[in-house]
């Protein structure tokens, strides 16, 4: 019987230089990861929902009452003609949202009319959410109501 002197596989030195520099690209990798911008985008995101979900109310209710979302420095609140509603996903009372980091930097009341046009809008409404250095910006046409 003969034994092959020869042995195949990674040295312990390869290895090692593997999980260093695996080390350095995640640490690198979690530098970049900025927490503030996931949280003003998922903020602006239910912001441009929560107007929509107003716009759609008062277009299924024909214009018996509309519906209106007001938003201040912090939040918004979903009202019908300025009564409060349930939340649509929770059910509970009140369809209100107030962030604590999140600041808004308009305060504007947008009422639906039965088309879904926003009423009393001159000229496009810009609100802008930030967190920090972090700001995101989202647009309600003034002639439409769409929203972005």
């Amino acid at each position: 019987m003969q034994y092959n002197k020869q042995q195949s596989g990674f040295t312990l030195i390869e290895l090692i230089m593997v999980i260093v520099i695996t080390g350095a690209l995640s640490a690198l990798a979690f530098s970049k990861f900025n927490r503030n911008t996931f949280d003003v985008a998922a903020a602006s995101s239910e912001l441009v929902q929560a107007i929509r979900y107003a716009q759609n109310k008062s277009m299924s209710h024909s214009g018996a009452s509309n519906y209106q979302i007001a938003i201040n420095g912090t939040g918004y609140t979903v009202t019908q003609s300025g009564i409060a509603i349930t939340h649509p996903l929770t059910g509970a009372a009140g369809y209100t949202k107030t962030w604590s980091d999140i600041t808004l930097d308009t305060t504007a009341t947008i009422i639906f009319d039965a088309y879904g046009n926003p009423l009393g809008l001159a000229a496009p409404l810009t609100i802008t959410l930030s967190k920090g250095t972090d700001n995101d910006s989202i647009t309600v046409e003034n002639v439409t109501g769409f929203t972005r």
